[in-house]
């Protein structure tokens, strides 16, 4: 699984230069008469949104008959095409954002179509993604349940660079928050989760994402405790986000004793599996990266001075010091043995010793 999800994560790296690359390589291909006869028009009618959709959908099924050799050349043309169409300095306002929108939705039923190449998928998600319009929202939102988790990944990208955006239309801000929440909740892909969180990280919206956070971190304990041992680091993004002091300033205190209580079992099984051997540099990493931010923000949830010190513990020696670090993990969250209590087992924040 590391194997693959760190290919995927260089594949979805490296995609967009050589697209950008093999795309300059190429000849311009001729516009299509059909979008160009209406591309300036200041209103498009619905006739009109038909062609467009119409053209979309030509350009999906020339690259899903392309043979499989010529695939990756035939999905840089793809993206080429629609850069092309969105670009061109003739176009209208109105015919961007019908382009925009009629590609969202071809796209979504391209991402809900089990059928869908795996490539037709992600060249769909690039395109979303380069047009960065509230428009396109429909089919990112589409592309979050797409099987295949490059697109994902994009879609994921797609509506987080949306966020200021999104984040002006409290009714699109809750639609938003819905779906991520419900995407993080069926996701299998930590890369993809990690931008999951991304997207939902509205520091100026704290309230609107709070619930979805809070599920998503319940969601992730119950499969921790239930034999998902392995630190995928998926909520790397998530603790940078709490550990802004402004976010947490937005939180009324029962809200605060909740996040603490999560926060406590995360640090528990992070500690526990941080005191194993035989684990590879990069969970070594995302273990160290997600104890030092929770700590940083049970700091500043309970007080400095009151719970363990894993930060120093792992500037000490790392993980020459496993048994240390999860030593002054117990402190913050209560012995599981011997029932000492850490400041997480009393009042306000009541975590059971030991954060089962």
């Amino acid at each position: 699984m590391e194997n693959r999800a760190a290919y995927c994560l260089v594949w979805l790296l490296l995609a967009p230069v050589v697209f950008i690359g093999l795309a300059q390589a190429q000849d311009a291909a001729p516009e299509d008469e059909t979008i160009n006869t209406i591309r300036q028009l200041p209103q498009i009618s619905p006739a009109d949104q038909r062609r467009i959709a119409d053209w979309v959908q030509v350009q999906v099924d020339k690259l899903a008959a392309t043979p499989d050799t010529a695939r990756q050349a035939a999905a840089v043309t793809f993206r080429k095409t629609f850069k092309g169409q969105y670009e061109n300095p003739g176009n209208s306002q109105p015919f961007k954002a019908q382009l925009a929108a009629q590609t969202a939705t071809v796209a979504s039923a391209q991402f809900g179509n089990p059928e869908t190449d795996p490539l037709v998928a992600f060249a769909f998600a690039r395109v979303l993604v380069d047009m960065n319009r509230v428009e396109s929202f429909p089919g990112l939102a589409a592309g979050l349940k797409s099987r295949h988790e490059p697109a994902r990944y994009l879609c994921a990208e797609g509506l987080s660079a949306q966020k200021a955006t999104i984040a002006g239309d409290k009714g699109k801000l809750d639609e938003a928050v819905q779906v991520l929440k419900a995407a993080a909740l069926a996701e299998t892909s930590p890369i993809v989760l990690s931008r999951i969180y991304l997207a939902l990280a509205h520091a100026n919206q704290v309230p609107a994402v709070l619930d979805a956070y809070f599920a998503i971190f319940e969601k992730r304990l119950s499969d921790r405790r239930g034999g998902a041992v392995l630190a995928d680091g998926a909520e790397v993004e998530a603790f940078e986000f709490f550990r802004n002091p402004n976010v947490l300033a937005a939180l009324n205190q029962a809200q605060k004793e909740q996040l603490a209580r999560l926060l406590a079992v995360f640090l528990r099984a992070d500690a526990e599996r941080y005191n194993t051997t035989g684990l590879d540099f990069y969970e070594l990493d995302r273990l160290e990266r997600m104890m030092d931010s929770v700590e940083a923000i049970l700091t500043e949830l309970v007080g400095a001075g009151k719970g363990g010190k894993i930060r120093d513990e792992l500037a000490a020696g790392g993980q020459d010091r496993r048994a240390e670090v999860l030593a002054e993990a117990y402190k913050w969250v209560g012995h599981p043995q011997s029932k000492e209590p850490g400041p997480l087992n009393t009042t306000p924040w009541n975590v059971p010793v030991g954060a089962p």
